[in-house]
């Protein structure tokens, strides 16, 4: 999947995830994961492309990045509800 289209996905799944908080409905917790693993893979590619960065790739990884530690603090400091995974 090249870079654009993760992201396109990451801002989607981020929207959802913080849609849900707000709204109180339970968030899954296999969902938050997969958001930390986008927040890791935007790090990534920030380190891979810091010596020839593409200046709008780069303020959308910088704008998801900013949203999914938003979104952290947000589920850290409210009564979100995680639906686990069956044991």
């Amino acid at each position: 999947m090249c870079l654009d289209h993760f992201l396109d996905e990451a801002f989607i799944r981020s929207d959802h995830a913080m849609e849900s908080c707000r709204a109180g409905q339970m968030v899954k917790a296999s969902s938050l994961e997969w958001l930390l693993s986008d927040a890791l893979a935007t790090v990534k590619n920030l380190e891979e492309g810091a010596a020839d960065p593409n200046p709008e790739q780069r303020d959308r990884m910088l704008e998801l990045l900013l949203i999914l530690a938003n979104l952290h603090e947000y589920v850290a400091h409210h009564s979100v509800r995680l639906e686990r995974r069956p044991a």
